[in-house]
């Protein structure tokens, strides 16, 4: 299967169209609003200030986000999600422009708005893939995704650090303005794209049941599918052990590589070409064993952040990013791929929202105990500390047979007829 078959699927070009064009914006604003921050508030604890408010949305929402991606058409949650971002964003372009020092709520309030919004996006935009294109077509949409996910920020990235870059050195304030304003206009012209899409109702079980019974007819599924319940724990513990990375990354910069915007990009571009590079190797094969190429894939990240320790020289430590995304969709890929083809239309939504929730949901704490670490042992240490219990905990997967083992055809539960009766009484 190439991707052009994939590409002539007109619903799912549009979404594809669509997510690259915000992708693209969302690049210049990730690394450039925590950047913004440091430099204007001077604090790298108000870094991780902010990764809190962006994460704790997917604790207070996420579940009702999944069993409404279960519910409602999901083309329309994508649309109005892309709308308030676009907007929140113009807003707040406004305000950076009337006065290039905000006020530091203005950083804690933007980011969780617009995680509050993306918090819907994201499960619906998931469950509404396999509704878009056949199950033989999915591993190479999954993989054009990711692939698209990724080539984005690193054009972004790449402009980041050399034509802005020169903004930046002739006025802060314009370099901030711009990325603002870039990644406004993404979403809106995202919106654009999925307007045009058909609408993605999912195959509702029953039209009776309130959302407080969804939601637990969605725990009771996931309670019973072994493979998720492993997937979840090792995603809350990668994750907890990822979050500080950017508040290290933030130090690091400041003391081996000058403090400058253009080191942070040319990282970030190093990671994700390694990442767009791979996810279009993956599409083109098939792995049978998702639940191992998960587990081998995210252990090369932690060595290679392990090695990162060692390598406060600007190549090397820019070969490292690129090994770890590498790596990368070799875990993601298959095991996204995965749970798409193992649950049942009804509660993909809630299984999305739950998987995100959970890895979000663990990074306000790791946040929290980032930012005291980095203080006590420094960016060294703690580039071991979080890259050895990475891998540590990705292997720990391979524990369990039933993760071990699972495999990419198998019948979920549901279709098998072995899942226990969902009803509420």
């Amino acid at each position: 299967m190439n991707y052009r078959d994939v590409l002539s699927i007109r619903s799912f070009r549009n979404l594809w169209l669509g997510q690259a064009v915000s992708q693209l914006g969302d690049a210049f604003y990730f690394v450039i609003f925590m950047f913004m921050v440091e430099r204007i508030t001077g604090s790298t604890k108000m870094v991780g200030y902010v990764g809190v408010a962006e994460t704790v949305p997917y604790l207070l929402f996420g579940m009702y986000a999944g069993t409404l991606a279960d519910r409602i058409d999901r083309r329309k949650i994508m649309l109005w999600g892309d709308i308030f971002c676009g907007a929140a964003l113009l807003l707040f372009a406004a305000s950076l422009y009337l006065n290039p020092k905000p006020p530091v709520w203005t950083f804690l309030v933007l980011p969780f708005f617009l995680s509050s919004v993306r918090v819907f996006f994201f499960p619906a935009k998931n469950a509404a893939i396999p509704s878009l294109v056949s199950g033989d077509r999915l591993l190479t949409a999954n993989a054009l995704s990711m692939a698209t996910q990724n080539m984005m920020p690193m054009i972004s990235l790449s402009l980041s650090a050399s034509v802005l870059a020169v903004i930046y050195d002739r006025s802060p304030q314009v370099f901030f303005l711009v990325a603002v304003l870039i990644n406004a206009m993404s979403f809106l012209i995202s919106a654009v794209f999925i307007a045009r899409m058909p609408e993605v109702r999912p195959e509702r079980i029953s039209e009776e049941k309130r959302p407080w019974h969804d939601m637990l007819d969605g725990l009771r599924y996931l309670r019973h599918r072994r493979v998720l319940i492993v997937l979840m724990a090792l995603s809350g513990s990668m994750n907890l052990l990822l979050a500080p990375f950017f508040i290290v990354y933030i130090v690091i910069n400041k003391q081996w590589f000058g403090g400058k915007p253009a080191s942070l990009a040319w990282f970030e571009f190093a990671f994700f070409a390694g990442m767009v590079l791979c996810s279009f190797f993956v599409g083109k094969f098939r792995i049978d064993r998702p639940g191992r190429s998960f587990a081998w894939g995210l252990s090369v990240v932690g060595l290679a952040i392990v090695a990162m320790a060692a390598t406060p020289y600007f190549w090397p430590f820019f070969l490292l990013q690129f090994v770890c995304g590498l790596a990368i969709p070799f875990a993601d890929i298959p095991m996204a791929t995965y749970l798409q083809t193992t649950t049942p239309d009804a509660f993909r939504g809630r299984v999305n929202a739950v998987m995100t929730m959970v890895r979000a949901g663990i990074m306000p704490l790791g946040l929290w105990l980032g930012g005291l670490v980095v203080d006590r042992v420094g960016p060294i240490w703690m580039f071991v500390i979080m890259g050895s219990g990475m891998a540590l905990s990705a292997l720990a997967g391979l524990v369990d047979p039933h993760f071990r083992n699972a495999r990419m055809d198998e019948a979920s539960p549901a279709e098998a007829g072995d899942q226990p009766s969902l009803a509420v009484a």
